[in-house]
């Protein structure tokens, strides 16, 4: 495979009958996914999208969206994938910020498309997905494939990212770096062609395009496409009738999954791997799902600006499930201090990737911000990671998130890991804010179990007996949930916010 529409022309050729993606009732063939794609992106053609041109795409998760990611990509046109869940505003800022050609239009979005447009600065042809129209039945004849070189170094999506701290960045990702991650990924993962994969994350997410997928599509799986939502019982009585064997699930999914009980309900036994990865999960919960499936489990590790470059295998989960995991075979990750030095066994530092094979390219219309990123060939994460040996490491916060209080260094996940053990607490987010005498001082916001059964006090206590001083949360939110997004991080900067409002500095 050169580019990444490769997979779904070799796809056809190699097993054109095989079902290649399931969406309630309906199927798609790898036949009929190629042919597809190829007549959307001679629709799009007609249009004017030509190679190098930005295409959007609007929609949750169907069977339109691969058919319409294939179709943009053979024609060598750059894909932005659109949160389905943005306010029109937010929707008006990623079309003009990537410029696209046209956008790309799923079921049910025509309205927020129609309402974002008023804020463009300039005209942006709109294109519905119309199912009837857009996909290919089994007896037709094969559509003819664009007639298109497409490089392998030039960029097939702009992938913007999550916006944990503010405005999103388009982040530019070739096909050849794509194919490399793809790679990894799939070869870490233990990827067969008689794999059956539930695909619960959202499309418009690199997690469920880019992580899981392309990889199970370019090895020859078939992949289950659930609908927008993630409901516990649901989910699992598609693993039932699906005989799902593997699947990626974030920390949040996981934590509903454990605890509706809904495992108990339904036969699961085939479902032999778990990915999780997207955000930290806590030692309490890990064992939770240990408790509930009898997969294997797989921790992936990486950046919409990285990709996916570290794994936590099996194996490695028995004796070291509390690291992040070890670079992946084509990856190159290195842990240094503030000197660009690599930091010795028991260190902690910044993770910095090689920005070949997998890395970006770099941020659409932000040269500034590529500069600061990579340096001499390298990506800057903003990762702390503690260098664990033999290969391993341990994220221990963000960079950003890090605190200093009474000049002591404190990781917010440390204390998150402990406060997230209590066994009435069902989710916590701990940050800095502002203290007249130490800086900064923590603040920890918790989601009870049951509201009423927790006061700030406890929490504390349970803190002191654990942690040293300087790390107890000075003050105690509780709050009905955390503000997160699409990929289940917590946006922290939200709950930063009303502290720092009246402080000179950026949240």
């Amino acid at each position: 495979m050169r580019v990444l529409g490769d997979i779904a022309r070799l796809g056809a050729k190699r097993h054109p009958d095989r079902i290649a993606l399931v969406f309630g009732d309906a199927t798609l063939t790898y036949g009929q996914l190629d042919a597809s794609a190829n007549r959307l992106a001679a629709r799009l053609a007609a249009l004017g999208v030509t190679a190098g041109e930005r295409v959007a795409l609007l929609a949750e998760n169907c069977l339109e969206y691969p058919v319409a990611v294939f179709a943009v990509l053979k024609l060598g046109a750059i894909l932005a994938p659109l949160n389905f869940r943005y306010r029109p505003d937010e929707v008006a800022y990623v079309v003009n910020d990537a410029s696209p050609r046209c956008l790309l239009v799923g079921s049910g979005y025509r309205k927020l498309a129609d309402e974002a447009a008023a804020g463009f600065r300039s005209p942006v042809a709109t294109v519905e997905l119309d199912r009837e129209g857009l996909l290919v039945a089994r007896h037709e004849a094969a559509v003819q494939a664009p007639a298109i070189d497409v490089d392998p170094a030039t960029a097939a999506m702009v992938m913007y990212t999550s916006g944990t701290t503010g405005f999103p960045k388009g982040v530019l990702f070739s096909h050849s770096a794509y194919l490399a991650s793809i790679t990894a990924i799939a070869i870490a993962g233990d990827v067969t062609a008689s794999d059956r994969v539930l695909l619960s994350l959202p499309l418009f997410h690199n997690g469920g395009l880019n992580a899981l997928m392309m990889p199970a599509l370019a090895f020859g799986a078939s992949a289950v496409v659930t609908p927008k939502g993630f409901v516990a019982e649901q989910v699992l009585g598609w693993v039932e009738q699906h005989r799902i064997t593997l699947t990626m699930w974030v920390p949040t999914m996981l934590s509903m999954l454990v605890q509706s009980g809904a495992a108990a309900r339904h036969d699961t036994r085939s479902l032999t791997r778990i990915w999780y990865g997207s955000s930290p999960i806590t030692p309490t919960l890990l064992d939770q799902v240990r408790a509930t499936f009898r997969a294997d489990l797989y921790q992936f590790y990486g950046l919409t600006e990285t990709g996916m470059n570290a794994v936590l295998r099996p194996e490695d989960h028995l004796l070291s499930a509390h690291c992040t995991g070890r670079e992946m075979f084509n990856a190159d990750l290195r842990i240094v201090d503030e000197s660009g030095a690599d930091v010795g066994v028991g260190g902690i530092g910044e993770i910095i990737s090689r920005r070949e094979p997998m890395g970006m390219i770099g941020y659409i219309n932000n040269e500034r911000a590529t500069r600061e990123a990579i340096v001499d060939g390298w990506i800057r994460t903003g990762d702390l990671a503690r260098n664990e040996g033999d290969g391993l490491f341990t994220v221990v916060d963000r960079k950003k998130d890090m605190l200093i209080s009474g000049a002591e260094n404190v990781y917010p996940k440390e204390i998150e890991i402990v406060i997230a053990a209590h066994p009435e607490v069902l989710d916590v987010a701990v940050f800095g804010i502002p203290d007249p005498v130490y800086g900064e001082a923590v603040c920890a916001a918790v989601v009870a179990r049951s509201p009423g059964t927790l006061d700030a006090e406890s929490i504390v206590a349970w803190c002191a007996q654990r942690l040293a001083s300087y790390k107890k949360p000075k003050r105690v939110e509780f709050v009905g949930e955390l503000p997160k997004n699409a990929a289940g991080k917590v946006m922290k900067h939200v709950l930063k916010a009303p502290f720092w409002r009246d402080h000179d500095r950026r949240v």
